[in-house]
């Protein structure tokens, strides 16, 4: 309140309270009541945020009144607090269904949107800074932004309220992706921010008028917003072509991360590749940090581009955020290189154009013991081989992932074995989830679509991955016996393990650093430039 933006805070206070007191959501009472039931009074707190549009621009200040839910008890003000959200590889596989069927699609955003929930009865807090009223507390009617259990309750509440209007959760890996029925309307959730998809914009239309003003008995209405588009949803710039084809990006956050570590001026030089060959290690007895950045902030705005619309960042980061606890000058110095990687493609991001089919592929790889340069030999971590997968729908990334395995491979195949078996554990879900919204939507697909294509380019692995002989052979009697539940599933499911090139790996780019030419021809086979 001391800001330049203060009379706008307060002005969006007001916007607030008078928002929550026609929802009523609570009863003004003495604090004698509470204190008679023996209840657990919570203090509120006034949270202010400015929100920004993808590029970084203010929108609007908003003030958002919260309670203090750590002050709650477990057991006794609260039970469950888990609430899902959808994943990301299922809004880029909904993106590309979009442009291949031409569906129309609709964003919606609740408001407040928590408070439509109901809440436990003998909940208390402490009235609001600045509208106090001497000897008098809230009872609590609904929601407030801060109770532990308040996201739960309001995916629960929605999805009530979506099953009676005819829409059911997918059955298959994904609570937050919601299938009408009767019409086949789809709809994302993540907890406010829903995306609706349909090939016809009336069927979307009906669907939101029903939430906003049901017409029949029993249901509930919702508060809500409407985006002709998915332009900015969560954070992310959507940008569509007149092809259909859709860019993913995230300048706005790239422009806060390069201000963060200080190279957001116009002189910084820019690298052409996000990390060096060298595999980046502990680097125990090497010189202190000079910056004072924060570097977990900057690596959790990283992880979060990379994670959504900047795979080809994935490995430099993955390799940065191992160090959270212990950053070191060298690890600075890393940090730096991929925001002058990032400073010279701004406004690139990922490129949505499929091919005609909606045929599944997956590619999948390993750097065995790639660190072994890198860290002190006694190490065991030294030895731990890094795993690289992405799947990919119609030739477009939708998931990708770039880690080090738990476990030591003692040669390249167990290596390839192991980053096989731990990436057909992503795929299968997600082969569930594309088969279920074919089929409960209409989508036809003909029998060589359905067969989801697995590329390795190691011939050991792949032939041990496909024997029909016992699993157990000199060579891999040593290997758990869990990297080898996915050979019972290859034909149930579909899967085809086949061979590929080196030079066409696409998983190459998230287990080691490549050189110029190689990196480009990976991240072009990726990001589509």
């Amino acid at each position: 309140m001391h800001s330049p933006d203060a009379e706008g805070f307060k002005a969006a206070m007001d916007i607030e309270m008078e928002q929550l007191m026609d929802k009523e959501v609570w009863n003004v009472v003495p604090r004698g009541k509470a204190i008679s039931e023996g209840a657990n009074i919570i203090d509120t707190v006034w949270a202010f945020k400015r929100k920004r549009y993808p590029d970084g621009a203010v929108k609007k200040l908003k003030a958002r009144l919260c309670v203090r839910g750590f002050q709650q008890i477990e057991g006794v003000d609260y039970d469950d607090t888990y609430s899902p959200v959808v994943a990301w590889s299922t809004v880029r596989l909904l993106l590309i269904l979009s442009i291949l069927q031409n569906l129309k699609t609709k964003q919606i955003d609740f408001t407040l949107a928590f408070v439509h929930a109901p809440v436990n009865h003998g909940t208390y807090v402490e009235m609001p800074k600045q509208y106090e009223m001497d000897g008098m507390v809230l009872e609590l009617n609904k929601n407030l932004y801060g109770l532990c259990d308040a996201p739960a309750n309001f995916f629960y509440h929605l999805k009530v309220e979506l099953e009676k209007r005819g829409f059911e959760p997918c059955k298959e890996s994904e609570p937050c992706l919601f299938i009408n029925k009767d019409t086949g309307c789809l709809m994302l959730v993540y907890v406010d921010d829903c995306i609706f998809f349909h090939k016809e914009e009336k069927v979307i239309d009906d669907a939101i008028a029903s939430l906003k003003s049901p017409t029949k008995k029993g249901l509930s209405s919702f508060d809500l917003g409407v985006e002709e588009d998915y332009a900015g949803f969560l954070g992310i710039e959507i940008k569509r072509f007149p092809d259909g084809t859709i860019e993913l990006i995230q300048t706005g956050l790239i422009d806060r991360f390069l201000e963060a570590v200080e190279l957001g001026h116009d002189n910084t030089n820019p690298r052409l590749e996000p990390a060096d060959k060298e595999p980046l290690g502990k680097d125990e007895n090497g010189s202190p940090r000079r910056e004072k950045w924060s570097y977990p902030s900057v690596i959790g705005m990283l992880l979060y581009l990379s994670s959504n619309s900047r795979p080809d960042i994935s490995f430099a980061v993955s390799q940065c955020a191992r160090f959270n606890h212990c950053p070191r000058l060298c690890h600075e110095i890393a940090v730096k290189r991929i925001a002058r990687y990032l400073k010279g493609s701004r406004t690139q991001g990922l490129i949505l154009k499929p091919e005609s089919n909606l045929s599944l592929a997956m590619y999948a790889d390993a750097d065995f013991a790639g660190l072994w340069t890198a860290e002190d030999h006694d190490d065991p971590i030294c030895v731990r081989s890094r795993t690289g997968c992405v799947i990919t729908l119609g030739d477009v990334p939708i998931t990708w992932t770039s880690k080090l395995q738990t476990e030591i491979a003692t040669s390249t195949m167990h290596a390839e074995y192991i980053a096989l078996s731990m990436s057909l554990r992503e795929l299968l879900p997600i082969s569930r989830l594309l088969n279920e919204i074919c089929e409960r939507t209409n989508i036809q697909r003909d029998d060589d679509t359905k067969i989801c294509r697995v590329f390795e380019d190691n011939e050991a692995a792949m032939k041990l991955a496909k024997s029909q002989l016992p699993k157990i052979t000199p060579q891999s009697k040593h290997f758990a016996v869990k990297y080898h539940w996915f050979r019972e599933k290859l034909e149930e499911y579909g899967f085809d393990i086949l061979p590929v090139r080196t030079d066409k790996q696409k998983a190459d780019l998230f287990t080691k650093g490549l050189l110029r030419t190689e990196f480009r021809t990976k991240r072009h086979m990726i990001m589509g430039w």
